[in-house]
């Protein structure tokens, strides 16, 4: 089945279909979820073939993990921080597949968007001390390229995680953040055609570097073009809440001409929108800007349900997360993909498998239909930083 010529619209009801295919997070065994993939796969680092894939139309396959893993193996897992739920979330996925399986699982989380050379020496650590494989979501989609190389050239395979790097990884599971920015924008530019009526965006994509964000701001970019949507400021930053909500006062009195707020939408991180309710609130402007987020947290969850915010898309990060460990512990024991892999981009040669989710955008309509357990961890739920 080819999603490439569905609609977005079309393509998040079927994503909200299919969500009721959750892993059992109990069950000793194997789990299964449908997922899609890309032909080519997008893991050789170049950036041209993300378009490419997706215009010939990312497949639906069930994914299905390993009923058990043959040995214990030692997988380093290296996160940017654990500021927000969204990575909270991410680590949940990653310690409970790492558990299912019987794996040795490191997670390292360097701390925020600005320690590139903190993950990189936290990485170093963990592969002297004996790893088999790595899981990384890299800070930067560069600046990580040099050590991924080193590492794979010592024959220890590199699954690239939700963040995206511009270098050859062993697999991917990631969705791509292209789609997710484009999804987040093209529900605001459907609304506004162009000749409908001028309308401003404030864009807030995350931090200036990263894999994701800049996926997103090109996603989000290409979405309105031709619209009669303008994007009126782009602000980049970390996804720590202070400083999403300082970004957010200063657009939100910036756009504010002769004591009127000139903006129609903020759209953007999920800490950057929870900034945007708090300053709305308090300047008695909520429900005058609409709200959209490009991605998923709690916090998204609970505005939704609120009807204080309008829109998110969710990339199943927990299903992402538990993609990985189970592609290390393949990799590791020689199984094969559980999709069977497909030719990478660029014809190099090899096969290799790109996973995703399927996308679901969740309204204040049809939240009441989203099952949780793929994108958000357990209330109260702590993430522990390994597993022996």
């Amino acid at each position: 089945m080819k999603l490439g010529k569905l609609s977005i619209a079309l393509a998040f009801g079927l994503a909200l279909a299919l969500a009721a295919l959750t892993p059992d997070k109990a069950s000793a065994g194997g789990w299964s979820q449908d997922i899609q993939v890309y032909n080519p796969s997008c893991t050789n680092g170049d950036d041209a073939c993300w378009k490419i894939a997706q215009a010939a139309g990312l497949e639906v396959v069930t994914y299905t993990a390993l009923d058990k893993a043959d040995k214990k193996h030692h997988i380093c897992v290296s996160f940017p921080h654990l500021k927000d739920s969204y990575w909270v979330g991410a680590a949940y996925g990653i310690i409970e597949e790492g558990k299912r399986l019987g794996q040795k699982i490191t997670l390292m989380e360097a701390g925020g968007y600005t320690q590139l050379e903190k993950q990189i020496a936290q990485i170093e650590d963990c592969i002297a001390n004996g790893a088999d494989a790595l899981v990384m979501a890299a800070i930067s989609n560069d600046g990580n390229v040099k050590q991924i190389n080193e590492i794979r050239g010592k024959g220890i395979p590199v699954i690239d995680l939700i963040n995206g790097v511009k270098t050859s990884v062993d697999a991917k599971s990631l969705m791509s953040y292209y789609s997710m920015g484009h999804s987040a924008c093209k529900w605001v530019a459907d609304q506004h055609p162009a000749g409908s009526g001028p309308v401003k965006i404030a864009w807030f994509p995350g931090p200036p570097g990263a894999g994701w964000s800049t996926g997103g701001d090109a996603g989000c970019n290409d979405a309105v073009a031709g619209s009669d949507v303008e994007i009126v400021q782009t602000k980049w930053g970390d996804t720590g809440k202070e400083i999403q909500l300082k970004l957010v006062e200063d657009v939100i009195q910036s756009q504010t001409f002769d004591g009127e707020l000139e903006l129609n939408y903020i759209v953007g991180v999920g800490p950057a929108i929870e900034g945007a309710i708090a300053t709305l609130r308090d300047l008695d402007l909520s429900g005058k800007v609409k709200l959209a987020a490009y991605y998923y947290t709690p916090g998204m969850h609970m505005f939704l349900q609120q009807g204080r915010m309008d829109f998110a898309p969710t990339d199943q990060m927990i299903i992402q997360a538990r993609i990985s460990i189970d592609q290390a512990v393949r990799l590791l024991e020689d199984k094969g993909y559980a999709t069977g892999g497909r030719p990478e981009f660029g014809d190099t040669g090899r096969v290799i498998e790109h996973a995703q989710p399927i996308a679901i955008g969740v309204t204040p309509a049809n939240i009441k239909d989203f099952d949780t357990s793929t994108t958000l961890a357990p209330k109260g739920w702590v993430p522990s930083f390994s597993v022996d």
